[in-house]
């Protein structure tokens, strides 16, 4: 499979040096195609924080200062739930 997606380097320097409380992109999974390990999920979600898949329109956003609304299923025993993300800026 061959998709982009944040590397651990990157996904570490956004933890540790940023403060992130979530990550999204506008692929199907915020690790590569290549990353069977799913390191950047494991990593970005080891703590209360959020992942964003299959988001659109990024490039219309400015790089601070957007707030997200985000509008979830809350699901039993699953691991992921649909979204409704609305950005304000």
């Amino acid at each position: 499979m061959h998709f982009p997606g944040f590397s651990a380097d990157a996904t570490q320097f956004l933890i540790t040096h940023r403060k992130i409380s979530g990550v999204g992109i506008d692929t199907h999974g915020v690790d590569s195609g290549q990353d069977t390990n799913f390191t950047t999920n494991s990593l970005v979600l080891a703590k209360p924080r959020i992942v964003l898949e299959n988001l659109t329109n990024l490039d219309q956003l400015p790089p601070q200062g957007t707030t997200l609304v985000i509008g979830i299923l809350r699901l039993r025993g699953g691991s992921g739930s649909p979204a409704a993300v609305m950005a304000f800026f």
